[in-house]
């Protein structure tokens, strides 16, 4: 995470800790262990050619989708849609006869034509969870790349666990573009980067992948006014090339490369190695893959994005360049209604200047299960419905953590938290929900062999929508609440401590698009609208009203960075909010998101002032 001025937290004006305790026994803490090898770099070295291909002028440089394996999604019925080609899936090993059609005639191609194969809406990183619910017609399987998870690729792959995946996917390892085996399912330029065989069986083959990303920033009063910079105007850029060879069936090698800069006027919170990286290895992993007592098994080591968490939880940070990726173990099985994932991950550590010199972070580790049972699917109010009920554990260890104080301090020291949680979620017709819960235990430890203090902390956090299908632009009506516990500064140090850690960045489409508040000691409770204009337009509002749920703690805006401001009333602020996207072809997004900060009362008198932020997004992707 990034230091801001105003606030207390680990890395400003507090000391880490080493805890010797935190290491594994085959590597110390202090090892730095650098990735990628040198396989990697052969990998990726074409990469730059399809790069040069794609920047070219093409009114059809976009990906297509191949292979899903299941796609009727529970709160729309399997009818053709107009923006879809005819085509239909190729299986893997096994060409039809001739082509059949599931869809309407193609319209006409073009540059601005916004019926024609645009990606999943839900497929923008930043939203990926927030509304997970908002395809508007099915899409035939040929038009996506999902992986063989059946009905946990319902809700654009939401449900499967690594992150959406439409047209292209959040982590694009994801994809699986296997079925351009067969040429006649090639329906883009792009599509000859997407699938290099090397063999004549066709299982052995390359698919390169790409991304440029900007985001501009404008802040008013950045941190509710806590930081000097007024106004500040940011902006930072990236770039990143992946390429994904599968050796047969069973066995792949993944790697990605990215690099990023931020720069603007007047701005601030560029600390650390997330904002400006030099070229470096994002991800780096092995993966096999196969059948076992009926499931689909894998597993996958070495350096990877992860994002199987409500987004309330975790998203993967997308704010600062260089989203998060992790080193570790992963395994996953899948049978027809139950999948499992368990991991054990380091967070990678962005900090050194020098190119591909990114090392695996001990200091910050994420460890644990998740399950999910996929309901049979059932009919509501004459509407198809799919509910999943997940459980979970997440286990937590910072090596640098801080406790806020009453007078505006803060406590250095190191925490360990475990997470056990459920969430239930999906739709019942035309009702979209998401309920969860998590309890939270530990211990935070104080620097310089300071006392330990037990956790005892919960979240609640709940989304409700009715999707008015029928109506122009399909809007989806609905409320948001969360309850999230706060601790008590005027407690002693060895007592119970009752704040929520969220330490690795929920969606900021989840809460506040500002990110001024964060997922820590707060009530909230708003309305939250979705809405589709167009085919290629979304609208996301809403409008939380915050309190903290403890006056006797301080205000956070991240799990692990709280303000110096300790006013005496609950009431915190008043976010009206909203976020527009723009599928403009099915390679570039545009987005500009507003939101004005109301802060409360009591809050200015603290020292807190109101303002507002603006953001807008652009990314080219193949």
């Amino acid at each position: 995470m990034t230091a801001y001025p105003g606030f207390s937290r680990p890395g400003q004006a507090i000391a880490a800790v080493y805890c010797p305790a935190f290491s594994p026994p085959a590597l110390p803490a202090r090892t730095p262990v650098y990735w990628p090898a040198f396989g990697l770099h052969i990998l990726l070295a074409a990469s730059a050619a399809g790069c040069a291909v794609w920047l070219a002028p093409s009114a059809h440089a976009a990906e297509t989708a191949p292979n899903a394996a299941h796609l009727h999604y529970p709160h729309t019925t399997s009818v053709p849609v107009r923006r879809a080609p005819a085509t239909t899936v190729v299986p893997a090993k096994e060409a039809p006869a001739e082509v059949t059609s599931s869809a309407a005639p193609a319209a006409k191609p073009g540059f601005w034509d916004n019926e024609r194969l645009l990606p999943p809406l839900t497929s923008r990183p930043e939203a990926y969870g927030q509304p997970q619910s908002l395809e508007l017609a099915p899409l035939p399987t040929a038009l996506l790349h999902q992986g063989p998870w059946g009905v946990f690729n319902a809700n654009t792959g939401a449900a499967a666990g690594f992150g959406t995946v439409g047209y292209y996917a959040v982590s694009r390892w994801a994809e699986d573009w296997s079925s351009l085996r067969d040429k006649r399912n090639r329906l883009d330029a792009m599509d000859a980067l997407k699938y290099i065989p090397f063999n004549q069986e066709g299982d052995i083959y390359l698919s390169f992948s790409g991304n440029f990303r900007q985001h501009n920033f404008y802040d008013q009063r950045a941190g509710f006014g806590t930081i000097k910079k007024d106004p500040a105007y940011r902006n930072n850029f990236r770039w990143n090339l992946g390429a994904d060879l599968h050796l047969g069936e069973h066995v792949r090698l993944y790697g990605e490369l990215m690099s990023g800069q931020a720069a603007g006027v007047n701005y601030y919170g560029y600390a650390g190695g997330r904002w400006r990286s030099k070229l470096d290895a994002q991800q780096a992993f092995v993966e096999v893959r196969g059948k076992v007592l009926g499931a689909t098994v894998g597993g996958m080591a070495g350096r990877m994005t992860f994002l199987d968490a409500p987004p309330y939880f975790t998203a993967g940070s997308v704010y600062p360049t260089l989203p998060y990726s992790w080193n570790g173990l992963r395994g996953y099985a899948f049978w027809k209604n139950f999948r499992v994932d368990g991991f054990y991950l380091t967070l990678t550590d962005n900090s050194p200047p020098i190119a591909f010199h990114d090392t695996v972070g001990w200091r910050s580790r994420l460890f644990g299960a998740y399950t999910s049972y996929a309901l049979p699917k059932f009919s509501f109010l004459g509407k198809s419905s799919q509910v999943f009920v997940d459980s979970f554990y997440y286990g937590i260890i910072l090596a640098s953590s801080s406790l806020p104080t009453a007078a505006g301090g803060s406590i250095a020291g190191s925490t360990h938290r475990d997470t056990p949680g459920m969430r239930v979620w999906g739709n019942a017709g035309p009702v979209e929900f998401s309920v969860g819960g998590m309890w939270q235990g530990g211990e935070f430890r104080a620097a310089k062999s300071g006392p330990t203090r037990p956790v005892s902390a919960y979240s609640v956090n709940a989304t409700l929508s009715w999707r008015f299908a029928k109506w122009a632009g399909h809007p989806a009506v609905g409320i948001q609440v969360d309850d999230v516990s706060g601790g008590n500064m005027n407690k002693s140090q060895t007592s119970s401590w009752g704040s929520f850690l969220s330490p690795y960045v929920p969606s900021a489409y989840y809460l506040d698009i500002s990110t001024y508040i964060g997922q820590s000691n707060i009530i909230d409770v708003g309305p939250i609208a979705t809405v589709s204009p167009t085919p290629n337009t979304t609208l996301l509002m809403k409008v939380p009203v915050v309190w903290r749920n403890s006056k006797q703690d301080a205000i956070y805006a991240s799990g692990t960075a709280f303000y110096n401001l300790r006013p005496h009333g609950a009431y915190t602020a008043t976010m009206p909010q909203a976020s527009f996207t723009w599928r403009a072809t099915r390679h570039i997004t545009l987005s500009i998101d507003g939101e004005y900060i109301f802060a409360s009362k009591t809050m200015i008198n603290a020292g807190a002032s109101s303002g507002a932020f603006v953001q807008s997004n652009l990314e080219l992707t193949f």
